[in-house]
């Protein structure tokens, strides 16, 4: 035993994490617990809603011990949900709806799920998912008491899933008595303040999303969930930072770096921010970190280390002048009841300042992998001599002051992106594609530094496989995580003299072993250059050909954050990320800088956007934006097309930063002129996505008075009819009356995911439950929701209220609009057009496609309609075929 490093035995002052749940409630019934897009719940309220989930969970059969399965998207029942498993004595098992059905279908077997809670969004991939929408109302009914249950310290609380390196998952299930431990060193940490404002950054796929949840929770602090949306943005995550006032973060190092140079790049640093904690991956600390820590001051970063089968169990604070902070920061020491032992090849601890390999002890370690116990054989030992130990297949040494020192991996296992990923999964991935021969994935390090992997591959003797059939493949079988950058064809693995993979031998990923491997290097414009250096600098490779696609040469989220925020450096253009999604080449990328359109002929168009050149002859498809304003709506309709068909998009004229409308009529005239100007001869198809279902129709009017012809059917997507006898002003709880209405047009709407033409016959009962908790009591006092909704609408309005003079001040002084101001003004102008325009109607046929969307706060809207296709049909005097998508 290494006994540098000792285990003590402290009691615990809760043994589970229910425990801990429980006292946070206790302490703090009043204060806010959780807060998401603008609705909160307390903590008295949410103890009361994971009550009743847990006795609904007991009174369909589910025992202690049992694991429960979770697919549900960001929310408060998500959390709610969460709680309430575990206040049944069950487990629950993160399920991220992204990964490909297959892995899912091997989560939920290895895993022996009693039952699963699904979104309906999400309810295809299991057919016997408890869907929230379908149940929310028999949970309403249920004992806001909490359901007895004894929970054992020693019952699994979670199973998380990480790469396996025989291709199929792995299930790790972690204790109650790890977590309660965790969540006591945690709170003890001198940094700690309870009842902060605290961001839930992780996907609750990944261990440090219960970090987040349980320490908040048990502390009186206040949880906000953020979108998707929002988390991969470092841009967006910054303003949710500065917005909320955020004190303590958790977030893995790629991310947290993306943050730190988006808020340099900004100017906008998040002050009230004081304690970052990040895990995952190395940490590596520069000048751009020293920098943005010392802009913020006061603020400690620490260093926490511990594979998913032990959650955390080593940390290293680093805090006072970020200027004395190392370059490499130690894992630390290890937590309250945790040890660690670094040994040699013959399981002997080794000498102060030699390298072994680490393992782990102590009350954080988890019972090991479901139905696998091979594998929990051989990663979890029981030594003469020693306590329980994790095998980590991680390099380390202590240094002088007795902290532990991370030198890299033993074995292949790579940590990617934070992600733990075995290169075994993947090559067993592609060797499932006929034709394929041996596979080897191996990583390596981007000039940035940013890990990367390369699967190098033959092919069986005869056979003939493409870049794009193997990339297509492996995009269905994998997580986006695990899908290497580089696909890389041999004639033969190299091997050394020892019979071992010669991984020296292996080429370095490059142009010249790309699919663009003998294209000519020659640029068009000083842009393209200029551009072409900063692809360089990230991607690693020279002569980078003006067609290249970014993704293709190993681009990723990681620099696409990088890469745009470099061209608003050196170009002053602030593109949207989500560009990249259709234009995703050089000479594409610099086009879009230069203003775009004239390699199209749209020079001199402010709102006319090219989305798809298609064949010429055949007539164009025209869109129209919807309440955002942006193209970038209809990227993945345009993929699905026939590369043939020319496609379209009118964008609101007011994202170039200068005046824009927000009326319909002149919206219409405006993009009537430009189409007319584009195409002065020919015949029109018009399709339009949500306001651009109106603004479609208005412009199919003033195309049919100019004599041109617009062809049937106009296309249209969730569009709204604000003067429809069918739309409502109040909410869809404020009363028995709505709440019966309300359910029975979500009946009609689910009906259609089952027939795809719609048919309003029928009216199966209703499963719509209202909010929980606060909401149920407001609804009982009468007249008071109308209050409450005008008081909210109110103080959102004194939120709003400096943006909105700050954009008017831009305006009137003719200057062009920032682009954080741009999306804002958009939104108010489209709302505007939508509230105040009264269609006269459209005779031609129309085709209909509706999503889920039910509530009008989708559209960024009040109220609701009492019809399925939102008020829509009653604006088309023609065939109308409606669609559910």
């Amino acid at each position: 035993m290494d006994s540098r490093v000792p285990i003590p035995e402290t009691p615990p002052r809760h043994a589970t994490v229910v425990d801990w749940l429980a006292a946070g409630v206790e302490s703090f019934p009043d204060a806010t617990a959780l807060g998401f897009q603008g609705t909160t719940i307390s903590y008295r309220d949410l103890d009361a809603f994971g009550n009743r989930i847990a006795n609904h969970l007991v009174a369909s059969g589910v025992e202690p011990g049992d694991r429960v399965g979770l697919c549900l998207d960001r929310s408060i029942e998500m959390v709610a949900t969460l709680v309430g498993i575990l206040k049944a004595g069950a487990a629950y098992v993160p399920l991220d709806p992204a990964y490909p059905v297959e892995r899912l279908g091997m989560m939920s077997e290895d895993a022996g799920l009693r039952c699963l809670f699904s979104h309906g969004a999400h309810a295809h991939l299991f057919p016997d998912a408890l869907v929230w929408e379908n149940i929310s109302g028999e949970v309403e009914i249920q004992s806001p008491e909490p359901p007895g249950i004894a929970v054992d310290p020693e019952s699994p609380a979670y199973v998380i899933f990480t790469s396996g390196s025989t291709g199929r998952p792995k299930g790790i299930a972690m204790p109650h008595r790890a977590l309660a431990n965790l969540v006591e060193w945690q709170m003890e940490r001198k940094t700690f303040r309870p009842g902060a404002r605290v961001l839930q950054y992780s996907s609750i796929s990944f261990d440090v999303s219960f970090q987040e949840i349980a320490t908040t929770l048990a502390s009186g602090g206040t949880l906000h969930l953020i979108s998707d949306a929002d988390r991969r943005d470092p841009r967006l995550l910054l303003a949710q930072l500065v917005e909320q006032k955020i004190a303590r973060l958790f977030l893995p190092y790629v991310a947290m770096r993306s943050m730190i140079e988006a808020a340099h790049v900004v100017g906008a640093y998040p002050e009230d921010l004081k304690e970052i904690i990040t895990a995952g991956e190395q940490l590596r600390v520069d000048d751009t970190v020293r920098s943005f820590f010392s802009r913020i001051g006061g603020a400690t970063l620490d260093n926490q280390y511990g594979p998913s089968e032990t959650h955390v169990v080593t940390a290293h604070l680093l805090d006072g002048d970020p200027a004395g902070w190392p370059e490499l920061p130690p894992i630390g020491t290890p937590l309250k009841n945790c040890g660690t032992f670094i040994l040699g090849e013959e399981m002997q601890p080794v000498p102060n300042g030699e390298e072994g390999e680490l393992y782990l002890a102590g009350r954080n370690l988890a019972l090991g992998y479901i139905g696998r116990d091979d594998l929990t054989r051989a990663a979890f030992l029981e030594l003469p001599g020693f306590p329980r130990l994790y095998k980590t297949g991680d390099l380390a040494k202590y240094n002088a002051d007795g902290a532990i020192e991370f030198l890299g991996r033993r074995d292949h296992q790579l940590k990617v992106l934070g992600h733990r990923v075995e290169p075994g999964e993947i090559n067993n991935a592609a060797s499932q594609l006929p034709g394929i021969g041996q596979c080897l994935t191996h990583a390596f390090r981007s000039p940035a530094g940013v890990l990367q992997l390369a699967t190098y591959y033959t092919l069986k003797e005869g056979a003939s496989v493409s870049y794009e059939e193997l990339r297509e493949h492996l995009d269905a079988k994998l997580p986006d995580y695990m899908v290497p950058a580089f696909l890389i064809e041999l004639d033969d693995i190299p091997y050394t003299p020892s019979g071992k993979v010669d991984l020296k031998a292996l080429p370095t990923p490059s142009i010249a072993n790309s699919r663009y491997a003998g294209e000519e290097t020659r640029y068009e414009s000083e842009t393209e250059e200029k551009l072409s250096k900063v692809w360089n600098e990230l991607l690693g490779m020279e002569g980078i050909p003006r067609t290249a696609d970014f993704f293709e040469l190993g681009g990723d989220s990681l620099r696409a954050v990088t890469l745009f925020l470099k061209i608003q450096q050196i170009f002053g253009r602030d593109l949207p990320l989500a560009t990249l999604t259709h234009t995703s080449t050089l000479a594409g990328l610099a086009k879009l800088i230069d203003g775009g359109g004239e390699a199209d002929g749209l020079a001199g168009f402010r709102s006319l956007q090219m989305l798809q050149p298609g064949d010429p002859g055949r007539i164009p498809f025209f869109l129209v934006h919807g309440g955002q304003g942006n193209v970038l709506v209809f990227s993945k309709l345009v993929k699905m097309l026939d590369p043939g068909q020319p496609v379209f998009a009118f964008q609101w004229p007011g994202w170039d930063g200068y005046p824009g409308s927000s009326d319909v009529d002149e919206l219409a005239r405006d993009y009537c002129g430009e189409l007319v100007r584009f195409r002065p001869e020919g015949d029109f198809r018009l399709g339009g996505y949500c306001i651009g279902g109106l603004l479609a129709i208005a412009m199919a009017r003033q195309l049919e008075a100019m004599g041109r012809k617009v062809l049937d059917p106009l296309v249209v997507w969730d569009a709204p009819n604000l003067k429809s006898s069918r739309y409502r002003r109040e909410e869809p709880w404020d009363s028995a009356g709505t709440i019966a209405d309300f359910n029975r047009m979500k009946e009609r709407l689910k009906a259609t995911r089952i027939q795809t033409t719609v048919d309003d016959s029928g009216v199966p009962k209703s499963d719509f439950a209202p909010p929980s908790g606060k909401g149920a009591l407001i609804r009982k006092v009468p007249g008071l929701m109308p209050l409450l909704r005008l008081g909210k609408a109110l103080a959102k309005r004194r939120r709003e209220a400096p943006r909105r003079r700050e954009t008017a001040g831009y305006l009137k002084r003719g200057e062009a609009l920032p682009m954080e101001l741009r999306a804002e003004y958009c939104l108010d102008c489209m709302v505007c057009a939508a509230r105040h325009h009264r269609s006269e109607g459209y005779g031609g046929n129309v085709l209909y496609f509706r999503s889920d969307c039910v509530v009008s706060q989708y559209f960024g809207l009040n109220g609701w309609w009492d019809d399925i296709h939102l008020g829509f049909a009653e604006l088309c005097m023609g065939d109308f075929e409606a669609h559910a998508v």
